[in-house]
């Protein structure tokens, strides 16, 4: 096996690690909130200003991450991030008061960074012609650590309470950073010290391909499914009833990852063949149709049903507009432009808790749905514009000819 095959095993296995703690805890942000903490009003906008803050400071703080991954490596900054994730959930465990709470998802936001950091090692130490494959294997170990974490968070929950949970979630990250510290492999060679120019960097970064329709499209894209966090939960047990079990809208949750880990492998494969900002516009167009209906549904099971059809479609965006990046950013930059793309990405995650919480709150769940649709619509509707632009560029050197 070789060296780039064993880092992509390794660094699977510790995404899906670290995606299942981290949602074994957080869609259940709304039920600690008023069952450990007291709150009584306003859960949903607390739930939306706790992940708000979360990724307001991982968006300002993840491009400086990046840039210090191609500075120094980013198995060093997975290995940091790791490290304080860990912490952060141990801290999380004790806090009294949501106050405290949103203290730790500062920290959270501004010190960790440890599934994009494995997104961006894959990419950098993966043969070109691995690429999409790899990076696509990768996201289906957050996606399938995302079916498992909420079911598996719904049944602790039950058992010996949130708390411990968050406790084991620490151990748990803990345990899958010293699987990157010991099993995986960077050939890294630190550049020539030259000044630091973080801002001219960026620029130049940004300059490089369609990173800035990618970067469009994350924001539009996050921003759509952040806004469900806060309520879905909530809406989930409203569906099955006020007596049902947290494990079993946790099951619901976790749908769209059994979506993903299904269909992502198949999406990257068309992704060679159309182009991957074809399949990300086939994949947003159909995740904006399944959406819509969720607002309409009566029961858990229809429920179950278009979070499942969605899924499959969204499964084409992530790992598509990651091997965008790829193929536009050279080998060497890429620590940087993941960042900015991870920035982008929580752009998205601050502004959809806030708009999802205030209106579950203001106007009723059910609204956030629409809202979610019209936001994959727009997003859509960019990613097709770009290429229809991109088709018409190489058009005109033949046309010329």
């Amino acid at each position: 096996m070789e060296s780039w095959q064993r880092n992509v095993m390794v660094l699977w296995l510790a995404v899906f690690i670290a995606s299942a703690s981290w949602t074994m805890v957080m869609p259940f942000m709304p039920v600690f909130l008023s069952d450990d903490l007291g709150v009584r009003v306003g859960v949903t906008v607390w739930a939306g200003l706790l992940g708000a803050v979360n990724s307001g400071f991982s968006a300002v703080c993840a491009p400086i991450w990046g840039a210090l991954g191609d500075r120094w490596g980013r198995k060093a900054m997975m290995i940091r991030a790791g490290i304080f994730l860990g912490l952060s959930y141990a801290v999380m465990a004790m806090v009294r008061n949501p106050y405290e709470l949103l203290g730790v998802r500062v920290m959270i936001g501004a010190l960790t960074g440890f599934i994009p950091t494995a997104t961006a090692l894959v990419a950098t130490t993966t043969p070109e012609r691995h690429m999409g494959q790899a990076l696509s294997l990768v996201a289906t170990g957050n996606q399938a650590g995302a079916i498992l974490g909420p079911m598996l968070g719904g049944f602790l929950a039950d058992l010996i309470g949130l708390r411990n949970s968050m406790a084991l979630s620490g151990v748990a990250v803990f345990a899958a950073t010293l699987l990157v510290l010991v099993a995986v492999r960077e050939q890294f060679q630190r550049p020539a010290q030259q000044p630091v120019r973080l801002l001219g960097d960026m620029r130049q970064v940004l300059q490089a391909g369609p990173l800035l329709t990618v970067l469009a499209t994350t924001v539009l894209m996050m921003t759509s499914q952040a806004a469900m966090e806060p309520v879905l939960i909530p809406y989930i047990r409203q569906l099955l009833g006020p007596d049902s079990p947290n494990w079993m809208a946790g099951v619901i949750y976790s749908v769209p990852g059994i979506a993903f880990v299904l269909a992502a492998p198949s999406w990257a494969r068309l992704g060679e063949r159309w182009g991957y900002a074809t399949t990300v516009t086939l994949g947003l167009l159909g995740g904006a149709l399944f959406t819509l209906p969720q607002a309409l549904v009566q029961g858990g099971l229809g429920m179950g049903f278009f979070r499942l059809t969605a899924g499959l479609a969204l499964a084409a965006v992530t790992p598509g507009l990651s091997s965008l990046i790829a193929a536009s950013v050279p080998r060497e930059q890429r620590g940087k432009a993941f960042g900015l793309n991870q920035s982008a990405f929580n752009v998205g995650a601050m502004l959809g808790p806030l708009l999802g919480g205030v209106m579950g709150d203001r106007v009723g769940i059910r609204w956030v749905f629409p809202t979610t649709t019209l936001l994959l619509l727009v997003a859509a509707g960019w990613c097709w514009a770009f290429v229809r632009v991109r088709t018409q560029q190489r058009r005109e050197p033949e046309l010329s000819a």
